[in-house]
């Protein structure tokens, strides 16, 4: 990973250098969500959580997930 600086402006916003902007993918307006601890933050594009809400319904792959939720559909239906 590359370490590249940027700025913030007077009104909030954050600068993402063009070089970036183009290896993401990112256009004006494209929406991206923001995750911060401490120190830290971490900027991620739909693509990125598209793909790993892929990777981790990979791990079910063998599993009919559809199915699965209309059977707890129903029993959450039975008990009420």
């Amino acid at each position: 990973m590359k370490l590249q600086k940027s700025y913030i402006d007077n009104n909030g916003k954050l600068a993402i250098p063009i070089k970036i902007r183009k290896m993401l993918k990112l256009k004006a307006g494209d929406e991206v969500e923001l995750k911060y601890s401490d120190s830290e933050l971490i900027v991620s594009t739909f693509h990125r959580n598209i793909e790993n809400a892929r990777n981790i319904l990979a791990k079910y792959e063998k599993i009919n997930l559809q199915e699965e939720l209309k059977n707890l559909r129903k029993e959450d239906a039975h008990k009420e």
